[in-house]
């Protein structure tokens, strides 16, 4: 069965998307009527508790961000802030996880898109794009709805929470810098965007509880 994630890393920003998650501006506020009523238990049975996923998911899975402005245009609050999987129901008929946004709040959502692999898609207005896509493999580019991105691999990631391996850059391309972390066993560890005003967020991974 294919596992869906309700997320919220952060799709209500001008920059790089999640989760997200920048480039789907206010995205994010429209998918509240598309959550059914799935019971929690069953839609989390098969949803990536395993530590070894580029982006594990399971209910009650916390991670915490420091995160500092960049630039002079506040776009998240700076400060500590948590990202948790709270519930589980169903999103665009499929069994979905939700997760608490660490800038705003609002709600994604995402989906395993092969049983006990790493890829995971992004559903807005009715259609999926993939936003960790494969093969994991370095300069693989691919498009997400109206950008696109590019692998680049990292050997290694320093953040609060500490050093972390086997870790993949999504960069956005587009025309200023913005890009999101992903590190097996750890998930989203940093998400960067600063837009041509100089504007954006800096948000590091501080610390996990799975």
């Amino acid at each position: 069965m294919r596992w869906t994630l309700l997320a919220l890393v952060f799709a209500g920003c001008s920059g790089s998307g999640p989760p997200s998650d920048p480039d789907l501006a206010g995205a994010s506020t429209d998918l509240a009527g598309t959550i059914g009523s799935t019971d929690m238990a069953t839609a989390g049975g098969g949803g990536g508790g395993g530590t070894s996923k580029l982006f594990p998911l399971a209910l009650d899975n916390r991670w915490t961000y420091s995160v500092t402005a960049v630039g002079a245009g506040a776009v998240c609050a700076t400060g500590m802030h948590d990202q948790k999987v709270v519930s589980a129901n169903l999103a665009g008929g499929r069994p979905a996880f939700q997760l608490t946004n660490w800038c705003t709040g609002a709600a994604g959502t995402y989906d395993y898109s092969e049983p006990g692999g790493d890829a995971v898609d992004f559903y807005y207005n009715a259609t999926w794009a993939p936003i960790i896509d494969l093969p994991l493999q370095e300069a693989h580019s691919w498009t997400y709805f109206n950008t696109s991105y590019t692998w680049h691999r990292e050997s290694s990631i320093t953040v609060p929470a500490g050093t972390f391996s086997d870790c993949w850059t999504a960069n956005q391309n587009v025309s200023y810098t913005a890009y999101l972390t992903y590190c097996r066993g750890a998930g989203l560890v940093r998400s960067y965007s600063q837009d041509l005003a100089g504007n954006g967020w800096n948000a590091e991974l501080a610390s996990k509880s799975f």
